[in-house]
């Protein structure tokens, strides 16, 4: 079996501000005035990197920075919504890292590529076809309810001959995408554009560039222990000895 990278969606496999944005003006139209503003300037702080919220995404933090003013459920999940269908508009700016687009190609014969995401599963798809990215991907789990849904999605995809060496789990929500596959004996790449890493990881950085020569490197070991590892793709780093 071919060696399986698990990749998040959302802050992995692209990167941008205004979906965050969007979100939070989203949910400031239904404070008050003088709380919307300072609710927005929250946001803008803690996207800057000012100040603001480390742990967790730029998700939860729209939402904590929120509680202080608004504790109507029903309005963030609703504004949620609109966020998702504005990230498939042409108005909603989004970037796939630098080298992210070459690291698929180059490796897509050698290694099994799935998405996993908690995002709805009417966005999930329709953003990696707006990214250019969704030929890469074997499949694509949405409302996957990680942290728990990792595990049992790649158990599915591991047809019974699962292998801690043999997986690989990229994310930026260290609760989510980490910490799961560490408890599952998998490999792991963390990306925290905060520099927040609460814990262990394989691989860290702030950006996918800082991890990829980290996940080529592993995809490489793993590929000379096997059948599949005769050659690695061209201009590909092999393993370091």
């Amino acid at each position: 079996m071919k060696p399986l990278i698990v990749f998040d969606l959302d802050n992995t496999l692209y990167r941008g501000d205004d979906p965050f944005r969007y979100y939070a003006a989203a949910v400031s139209r239904k404070m008050a005035p003088k709380d919307a503003r300072a609710y927005r300037e929250a946001v803008e702080s803690h996207l800057s990197g000012v100040a603001g919220i480390v742990e967790g995404d730029n998700w939860e933090a729209v939402v904590v920075l929120a509680r202080k003013y608004l504790r109507d459920d029903p309005v963030l999940i609703e504004a949620f919504h609109d966020v998702r269908d504005y990230i498939l508009s042409p108005q909603c700016l989004l970037e796939v890292p630098p080298g992210l687009r070459d690291f698929l190609h180059g490796w897509q014969e050698w290694a099994a590529f799935v998405c996993v995401s908690n995002s709805p599963q009417n966005s999930a798809v329709p953003v990696l076809e707006k990214l250019g990215l969704l030929w890469a991907f074997e499949k694509v789990f949405a409302h996957a309810r990680k942290p728990e849904g990792l595990a049992a999605i790649t158990a599915t995809l591991l047809e019974g001959n699962e292998s801690g060496g043999d997986v690989l789990s990229v994310g930026d929500h260290y609760l989510n995408d980490i910490a799961p596959a560490l408890k599952k004996g998998w490999a792991t790449a963390h990306i925290s554009p905060r520099g927040y890493f609460p814990g262990p990881s394989t691989y860290q950085g702030r950006t996918m560039e800082d991890v990829l020569p980290g996940i080529q490197h592993w995809l490489a070991a793993r590929l000379e222990q096997t059948d599949y590892g005769q050659s690695t793709p061209a201009g590909m780093p092999r393993p370091m000895r």
